[in-house]
């Protein structure tokens, strides 16, 4: 297989990626909601319809006796479009299309250029979605708490807004795709 082989099919994995899970709200271990790539670009997560059967059987079937928190009641959260997962996926495209067009070193530059910034974008996408929907919970209360509220603000942002498999694969096919470009520009160099 070919370096450029190697890169476009990277590029088409990273590409596939966004309709796999990238990020879930998680509450005591079980996702409340999850956001595919997609519906990280539009701002939305669908909520988990298992979630209730999960804490249940995580807490003994004891702590929704009282009452039921049905995640399905809630109206969906919608945050606007994310204009970095709608970069990145942009990035993705053009990205992809480049490395189809032109000399083998002109394809590997501009893959290694896109490959960089796709991973750039999706990073900053998953950033720019866990603040939104951190800030669009009920944390203006806490945040009048004042003093040392900032270090755990930022812990509790971590642990209820985690990446899920589509984003890693997203990051690692880009990752791929830049390698493979690196190694066919250093060969192109050296010769």
């Amino acid at each position: 297989m070919s370096a450029l082989n190697l890169i476009r099919m990277a590029k088409v994995i990273a590409l596939l990626a966004f309709i796999l899970p990238w990020a879930a709200v998680s509450c005591q271990g079980a996702d409340v909601a999850t956001a595919t790539g997609i519906e990280m670009i539009q701002g939305k997560m669908s909520p988990n319809p298992d979630f209730e059967r999960e804490i249940g059987e995580r807490f003994g079937g004891g702590m929704l006796e009282g009452g039921s928190t049905n995640v399905d009641s809630d109206p969906p959260m919608e945050l606007g479009l994310n204009p970095f997962a709608i970069g990145a996926a942009g990035v993705v495209l053009v990205g992809l299309g480049l490395s189809l067009v032109g000399a083998a070193r002109t394809a590997a530059r501009n893959t290694l250029i896109t490959s960089v910034l796709g991973v750039v974008l999706a990073l900053a996408a998953f950033w720019w979605f866990r603040e939104g929907v951190f800030n669009s919970d009920r944390e203006s209360e806490a945040r009048g708490a004042g003093g040392g509220f900032a270090a755990a603000e930022s812990q509790i942002r971590d642990s209820l807004v985690q990446q899920r498999y589509g984003f890693w694969i997203n990051v690692g096919a880009l990752l791929v795709a830049a390698g493979a470009a690196g190694l066919v520009l250093a060969r192109r160099e050296n010769t």
